[in-house]
């Protein structure tokens, strides 16, 4: 029944403009056939699904009012953003509810984006806006790349990059735009004094803005980031605790009540379904807890409704359901990814019963993430399965229901009581895992030459899962893991050398020895020379590109040595001088710091040059530090002329 509905949400969204004429020739058969069959159900929905794609997708004027360059003024009490115009342009949008997505970078470089900001048209601004000039204009596009997708997923009208004055940003960062940043900003206050809060607030609410990029790597390589990650997972615990919540409730109810004919369910319904969605405010709006949050409020309605259906029929429903809220999200990749995973559950776990289903289905979900890492994370932890299996029972009983309750404590009551004795034991609990991700040996999937094992994974893991009910399955899992813990037996590869900076002292390593050292190399630039390194042959023979160490005084240097030796690139023990840097710029020298206590290893694999920074390392970070370009553009030279 549902069927025709969503192949008409679906491809009322996927289909190219040049063949709407096609798919509107699909529709009217369709309803023709459901006409003759009598189907007047299924011909109800699937008219519903076209009205509200109709409604929904209402053609905008693709021009845009804005330059860049262009003068704006930000509203930090409304969240709106106003242009200063003479007479208002005839724009389209402006008719409705039109909302950008503002970015804009704090003093120390770190991005900021602020979606569904209003846009307006004003003749005089008000003094007390902050103002701003737009650097970069981003327009939403179905079939462009996926940062233009995305706006068009979240129907922003653009992508404004905005470069306001420092005291404007200041106040930015301390303006509050609604409720729920009203409540986030009490519980920061209240519980920024604890050291874990940063993990606990990331657990809670999916905000990880207190983290380090240390964190961000622990985290990645112990595969939690689903844990820390707002998602179904975290509203499967909000729908136990209000479970608890509404169980409580019916045993105190009176028996009048259960007379009358309400059932628990009724309590479930009432209860449970107003939390869900209020979780889902509170942590804004996030897709998959919405997804979930309706998925998980269509089985509580057909149990109370005693409705005897299939859980794929109720997923099923959800999934229209989602997708007649929002069309676009068909284009989200997460939409896809949830959905499946929770058909995936409902088949692997439906012949299985009590702790054994809930123990194989962690151990499932846990290898399945395993493998999918392989393409876009270059290790994980080898113990990731059973940290999964530890961590996620704990966080569901014992984490985060006494973080909610601490967060409730603080914001009706303003104390930390709870939260202190919560922060004692995590103090335990993060010790642990840093010990476990530092300590034990990682899988490295770089090490894999070919895609033959990757693939060879995933067909294995979907094979899996349909063999799960039998015996077997346990040998196909067997087989997984086996070819995953492959990667620390074969083809590893060996650092080439590595440059570490000890007590200030920048140092090259050499296959266990100490080959160079600025310390006693000085200021001599011939010594400080460590191309014949990267190319033994190459680099010496053609005389390209020099890389040198940083020299012990860095400003006895003027501008004509450095034209002089024709030096590329100068790896730095600390942050060097701003009028250094400036010349360094300008003489088009390129450098990155390696700091106290930080390592640059060179790896040679496959005739390509890979380098790993101690303090990048995790590779896959969406806003690198300034260090971490910087490396990644030196790994990129050396590739380069390697060919």
């Amino acid at each position: 029944m549902l069927l025709s509905s969503l192949s008409i949400l679906m491809g009322a969204i996927l289909v190219p403009r040049d063949y709407l004429w096609l798919y509107s020739t699909h529709i009217i058969l369709v309803c023709l056939y459901l006409i003759m069959t009598k189907r007047l159900i299924a011909l109800f929905l699937t008219l519903l699904s076209l009205i509200l794609i109709i409604l929904s997708e209402l053609p905008n004027d693709p021009s845009f009012p804005l330059s860049v360059g262009q003068t704006v003024f930000f509203d930090t009490e409304e969240k709106a953003l106003s242009i200063e115009y003479n007479e208002a342009p005839n724009f389209s949008c402006l008719q409705t509810n039109c909302q950008v997505s503002v970015v804009y970078f704090l003093p120390d470089g770190t991005r900021q984006t602020l979606n569904n900001v209003a846009l307006s048209f004003s003749i005089t601004p008000l003094e007390t806006q902050a103002q701003g000039r737009v650097t970069r204009i981003v327009l939403p596009n179905k079939n462009g790349a996926w940062w233009e997708r995305n706006l068009y997923i979240r129907r922003q009208v653009a992508q404004l990059d905005i470069h306001f004055l420092e005291s404007d940003v200041d106040r930015l960062e301390g303006s509050v735009f609604s409720l729920r940043d009203s409540l986030i900003d009490r519980l920061d206050v209240r519980l920024d004094q604890f050291s874990n809060w940063r993990f606990s607030k990331a657990l809670l609410l999916g905000q990880d803005d207190l983290w380090s990029e240390r964190d961000t790597w622990i985290v990645r390589t112990l595969g939690l980031a689903h844990l820390f990650v707002v998602s179904g997972l975290h509203t499967g615990f909000m729908f136990v605790i209000g479970g608890v919540i509404s169980r409580a409730f019916w045993q105190l109810s009176p028996g009048r009540v259960m007379l009358s004919g309400i059932t628990r369910w009724h309590f479930d319904a009432l209860i449970v379904i107003p939390l869900l969605f209020a979780y889902a405010y509170l942590t804004g709006w996030g897709e998959p807890v919405v997804r979930a949050a309706i998925m998980l409020s269509v089985y509580l309605c057909a149990r109370m409704l005693a409705l005897k259906l299939s859980p794929y029929h109720i997923i099923t429903f959800a999934l229209w359901l989602v997708l007649l809220i929002e069309p676009r999200s068909v284009l989200s990749p997460g939409l896809w990814l949830s959905f499946s995973m929770v058909y995936l559950l409902i088949g692997f776990s439906q012949n299985s019963t009590g702790i054994l289903r809930l123990l194989m289905v962690q151990v499932m979900l846990s290898t399945a993430s395993m493998v999918l890492i392989l393409g876009w994370q270059d290790e994980i932890s080898s113990v990731s399965i059973l940290v999964n299996i530890i961590l996620i029972p704990l966080a569901a009983f014992f984490w985060f229901p006494l973080g909610m309750i601490s967060c409730v404590e603080v914001l009706l009551f303003n104390s930390t009581y709870l939260y202190s004795g919560l922060e004692f034991s995590l103090n335990y609990l993060v010790y642990a895992i840093e010990w476990v991700v530092f300590s034990l040996p990682l899988l490295v999937f770089e090490s894999y030459s070919s895609a033959i094992p990757r693939i060879l994974m995933l067909c294995l893991v979907c094979y899996w899962v349909y063999q799960s009910p039998l015996k077997r399955g346990w040998g196909v899992a067997l087989v997984v893991w086996c070819v995953l813990f492959l990667s620390m037996i074969f083809n590893v590869p060996e650092a080439h050398f590595s440059i570490t900076n000890k007590d200030n002292k920048l140092i090259l390593i050499d296959k266990g020895r100490v080959a160079l050292s600025n310390g006693w190399a000085g200021n001599d630039l011939n010594k400080l020379d460590f191309s014949w390194y990267l190319n033994k042959e190459k680099q010496k023979e053609n005389g390209q590109n020099k890389y040198i160490l940083s020299p012990n005084v860095l400003a006895d240097f003027s501008p004509e040595v450095w034209l002089k030796h024709d030096i590329d690139w100068v790896l730095l023990g600390k942050e060097a001088s701003t009028n250094m840097q400036t010349m360094l710029t300008a003489l088009q020298v390129n450098w990155f710091i390696i700091a106290a206590d930080e390592t640059l290893t060179f790896y040679f694999q496959n005739d390509q040059i890979l380098l790993r920074h101690s303090s990048c390392v995790y590779s896959f970070f969406l806003f690198k530090s300034d260090t971490c370009r910087r490396v990644e553009k030196l790994e990129s030279v050396l590739n380069y002329m390697q060919n």
